[in-house]
């Protein structure tokens, strides 16, 4: 793929700030830090989508085992960024990003880049559904 340069800055920036990097050569994982809380396989996922894009996703539930029309509409509450997507089995919010704009800086935070945001809110709404609609936890 072209913007090759792009993605590797990407891969470099949130392998110096997150842990639990894992890398391939079109993917990112980042183990989320309340994974051990969380149900299995709670890792936000960087993907490129083409060239030009990137999607910020993460599962919070199995597909089969949901009240969709509960979803939809606490995701309508929420200051959710992207949409919901079923892959595989999992439901999960997926944000897209052009690559070349989420590696600029976010004007709005100090020493921030413009993809920041979107992942933590994706992965904040991902936690917050799990445990209300999937009964991830007890902590409501």
């Amino acid at each position: 793929m072209e913007n090759s340069s792009e993605w590797d800055l990407l891969v470099e920036l949130i392998s110096q700030d997150s842990y639990g990097v894992d890398v391939e050569p079109d993917k990112i994982s980042i183990k989320v830090e309340d994974a051990d809380e969380d149900w299995a396989a709670p890792d936000v996922v960087i993907r490129r989508a083409d060239e030009e894009w990137i999607q910020i996703e993460r599962p919070f539930a199995k597909a089969a085992e949901i009240d969709l029309p509960a979803v939809l509409t606490k995701v309508g509450s929420m200051v959710t960024v992207g949409g919901l997507v079923v892959i595989g089995e999992h439901i999960m919010l997926r944000h897209a990003l052009l690559l070349a704009e989420a590696l600029e800086p976010d004007d709005n935070y100090d020493n921030a880049r413009k993809y920041e945001t979107p992942l933590g809110i994706l992965v904040d709404d991902a936690r917050t559904l799990g445990r209300q609609l999937a009964g991830h936890d007890d902590d409501f």
